[in-house]
């Protein structure tokens, strides 16, 4: 498998989406976005998505440079609509809304609908953080492919969770997970990289482990299993149904359409700023000073690996699968793939 400068990759996905007919500032937007998943080690939300993202422009699935519509709108509340845009465009703005919202009260909220693929959610939650916020957001949706506990099939849609809170530290301290065992994206990875699922990811209708990854999802083949596996995934499943149940009730979304919550905190309606960037600085360094259990180096907080594994990945390039850089490669040349 090639390994890719940033730079490269970054023109390369630009010049894929300028033959796709994207302008210039969202193809930025949604390239700084990817790599930055790759960057962090999240190499299912990066450049792997590219090919597909293509193919939803050309069946009108994804409509690039669609207009967002801002709906039902309060001093500390939005709806928006993506028309079917790119999600990260559609996200990035409604974080920004809702950072704007908070800065005249304890709490925003911004919901919004109707767009793509949005990529790693952490993003959107770090957006926050990073002018002096604390970002929680959840994205959901009424039905999925995660067993709920006790179950042998599919029925909850897998939610994620990403919260960041502003330190002084160089690295964002940002929560960004699944509600899932494993997040899809890391099925895709298998798929594409042709490996099996770790044992305890998958269950096959008559509930029984299985490793294929190209089983099919969504046709009940498989059931991604919820956070804490069979054994310990109550959970894991309750919480999967309760943010599911949070987002598409206040997104208001249809049957089967994502929805997205994104709420901004300003904490300098509680306490000095100062005083949340101390006490979380003193929360990392009371995790960094606990002993290491063999096979681990230290501990980490919640953002730092991330944070290490994109700096390495800044000097020393970007592992891309084979099939996704000669896609790339066909891509960038205008081929039909």
């Amino acid at each position: 498998m090639p390994i890719i400068s940033v730079d490269h990759l970054t023109d390369i996905s630009l010049e894929t989406f300028d033959r796709a007919g994207v302008e210039p500032e969202q193809a930025q937007l949604v390239t700084r976005l990817l790599i930055k998943a790759n960057l962090a080690g999240h190499d299912s939300h990066g450049v792997v998505r590219i090919p597909s993202y293509i193919s939803g422009i050309r069946s009108k699935q994804i409509r690039p440079n669609a207009p967002l519509q801002i709906e039902n709108q309060t001093a500390t509340s939005a709806q928006i609509d993506g028309h079917h845009g790119f999600g990260q465009v559609v996200l990035t703005r409604a974080a920004e809304l809702a950072r704007q919202k908070s800065l005249q009260a304890p709490l925003s909220l911004v919901t919004a609908t109707n767009y793509s693929h949005c990529g790693q959610l952490g993003a959107y939650a770090e957006q926050i953080s990073s002018a002096d916020q604390i970002g929680i957001v959840i994205i959901g949706r009424s039905a999925g492919a995660v067993v709920p506990y006790g179950g042998r099939t599919g029925r909850l849609y897998q939610s994620t969770l990403a919260i960041s809170a502003p330190s002084n530290k160089p690295f964002p301290i940002v929560l960004d997970m699944a509600t899932s065992v494993a997040p899809f994206g890391k099925i895709l990875m298998k798929r594409t990289r042709n490996e099996s699922c770790p044992d305890g990811w998958l269950i096959d209708p008559q509930g029984q482990p299985i490793t294929d990854p190209q089983a099919d999802l969504s046709n009940g083949e498989a059931g991604l299993l919820p956070l804490g596996g069979i054994t310990g995934g109550q959970k894991g499943s309750g919480l999967t149904f309760m943010l599911n149940l949070l987002a598409i009730t206040l997104a208001n979304v249809e049957e089967r359409v994502e929805g997205a919550l994104i709420i901004a905190i300003n904490p300098a309606f509680f306490l000095p700023l100062s005083d949340l960037k101390s006490t979380a600085d003193g929360l990392v360094d009371r995790l960094h000073q606990t002993p290491a259990i063999d096979g681990f180096n230290s501990v980490l907080v919640p953002g730092e690996r991330s944070y290490q594994e994109s700096e390495r990945r800044q000097r020393e390039g970007i592992l891309v699968e084979n099939d996704t850089w000669n896609r790339l490669q066909e891509l960038v040349k205008g081929n039909v793939i």
